[in-house]
């Protein structure tokens, strides 16, 4: 979809050499619902991105931060934590300068939260390079009385939305983050795809509303299906979670070129009603 485009997408590619594979982590490689100490890569992802990563590069754009996602995907090339506020190559590391100090807002929102967390509430302070605290996420995905926590939850939302600091809400979901600026996956895609030196044939995956920016960059976007998937994604695809492993060693089998004929690749007009349908029942 491009921007000032309502209910439609854009024009979809349906044959592309696929020159690098860009992904998000949670709810695309990785299970959503579980705790930041549990979260990990599937053994039947990890395989098949080992045996993709040693062709192509393979690329993750992420709201974790990096010392969180970089031990577990060690089959990538390069990261983009934080939204793309930090970008880790090689051993390069590049810094959005709106980390370069700790925005006294931000600290005043996380305060907040802190006073009201517990109880299932959990706050996620994520970290850059340096060690430093720089956003947070507030949780209750875990919470044994969700309505209480979620109460709770709101009232953090409701004061962070006064401060000038980026509240990130994601639908339907049970969590979300504050950032000191904006933060867009798309710019972070198009950096990672000039400092890897590739003109074309980015795949990109994700699950949330939050990866819409990159989906509209790439020139192919694949839309991951599970229980939670908001029905506002702009990308070209579907695959549910369960089959993301299926349907890489199927790219990876058609040496890399995308196509319908692609084994998992669902019908997008289907699959978006059946997401609208979920919904409201």
């Amino acid at each position: 979809m491009k921007k000032g485009q309502n209910n439609n997408h854009r024009s979809r590619q349906t044959e592309v050499q696929v020159q690098a594979l860009f992904l998000d982590y949670d709810g695309t490689i990785s299970p959503l619902n579980v705790l930041r100490s549990e979260s990990m890569v599937s053994p039947e992802n990890m395989a098949v991105l080992h045996q993709i990563s040693q062709q192509i590069p393979v690329a993750v754009i992420t709201t974790k931060d990096l010392s969180f996602v970089t031990k577990r995907t060690p089959f990538a090339h390069a990261w983009s934590g934080l939204g793309g506020l930090e970008m880790k190559i090689g051993d390069v590391m590049t810094r959005a300068s709106c980390l370069t100090k700790m925005p006294l807002y931000l600290l005043t929102a996380l305060k907040y939260a802190k006073n009201l967390s517990g109880n299932d509430l959990i706050i996620e302070e994520k970290r850059d390079s340096k060690g430093n605290t720089v956003a947070f996420s507030v949780d209750w995905r875990q919470a044994k009385n969700s309505c209480e926590a979620e109460e709770r939850a709101l009232k953090i939302i409701s004061y962070c939305e006064t401060l000038p600091v980026v509240t990130i809400k994601y639908e339907g979901q049970p969590f979300f983050d504050v950032f000191p600026c904006p933060v867009n996956k798309g710019k972070a895609l198009l950096k990672l795809k000039q400092k890897l030196g590739l003109r074309n044939g980015i795949l990109y995956m994700g699950d949330s509303s939050v990866d819409n920016a990159a989906f509209e960059v790439a020139d192919i976007a694949v839309g991951v299906i599970h229980e939670e998937t908001p029905d506002n994604l702009v990308c070209d695809y579907f695959v549910n979670f369960e089959d993301v492993a299926a349907f890489l060693k199927g790219l990876l089998k058609n040496s890399f070129r995308f196509s319908l004929e692609l084994p998992m690749i669902l019908n997008r007009t289907r699959e978006f009603q059946y997401i609208r349908r979920r919904k409201f029942t």
